[in-house]
Order: C-alpha cells, then sequence, then structure tokens
C-alpha cells in the first residue's frame, strides 16, 4: 500500500524597509493545492504604511503578465499597527490562482520593515515501507 505524506515547502516571499515596492520571486506551485502567506511586521517609522498582495500568472510572466490574485491582500498597516504576524491561506485550484504566484509588498511614506514567507502543501506518493501520515495547517 502507498501512503500520502503532506508536503510542506517555505520559500521566500518578499522583504524590506525602504519606501518602493518590491516584487518576490516567482514561486512554482505546481504539485501544490494550497499556501500560507505569513507576513511579519517590524516597527514602522512613524507614517510608515506597508500594503502586501499575491499576484498570479499561468507562465512565469512569459506570455501571460503577473496580475493582482482577487482577494490575495493584507490590510494595509500603518505605524498604528505594525509589528505583527498575519497569515492568508490560498487555493491552489488552477482556476483562480494560476501555477506561478508573487508576493508584492508597498512602503510608503517612511520605513516599514517586513518580511513575508510562503508556505506550500502538496501530496507525494510515499515508498510503501514509508508510514502514511497527514498533516493539517
Amino acid at each position: 500500500m502507498i501512503g500520502l505524506e503532506s508536503k510542506l515547502v517555505a520559500k521566500y516571499g518578499a522583504s524590506g524597509s525602504a519606501i518602493g515596492t518590491v516584487n518576490g520571486p516567482s514561486i512554482d506551485t505546481k504539485g501544490f493545492y494550497a499556501a500560507l502567506v505569513v507576513l511579519s511586521a517590524g516597527a514602522f517609522t512613524a507614517t510608515g504604511t506597508l500594503a502586501v498582495k499575491v499576484q498570479t500568472s499561468s507562465d512565469n510572466n512569459v506570455g501571460d503578465a503577473w496580475a493582482d490574485l482577487p482577494g490575495a491582500v493584507f490590510a494595509t498597516l500603518t505605524d498604528a499597527t505594525d509589528e505583527q504576524v498575519q497569515v492568508g491561506r490560498l487555493k491552489l485550484d488552477g482556476n483562480t490562482c494560476e501555477r506561478y504566484i508573487r508576493i508584492v509588498s508597498t512602503v510608503a511614506t517612511a520605513a516599514a520593515p517586513h518580511g513575508v514567507a510562503v508556505i506550500l502543501k502538496g501530496k507525494q506518493y510515499l515508498p510503501q515501507t514509508d508510514e502514511a501520515a497527514e498533516f493539517t495547517v
């Protein structure tokens, strides 16, 4: 009997502090069915703001340009709401969310240190001798 085990893979999403927009690296989601996007915000300089969203493309921006993923955006953080961790969950269904994703973070007005990680969840077949396990996130 072949068991199924959850496969979790963490990827770098984006990070920064200075005013401007950072386009994170492309993340290939092939073989995964869900993703957790984890935003960790540090102490902002007074008036600093941070907006973080997810973009998607079917072919890694070769012929299909990056587009915002509907609903995949964190509430804008300010110096009054900084120093927190937020988590969002994506369903990687191939319909709304295409094969490739990237994180886009925009800092405005003043410094807003932050980092974003993406944790992908999928299934893989294991050799017959391995025990089957299911991890839920």
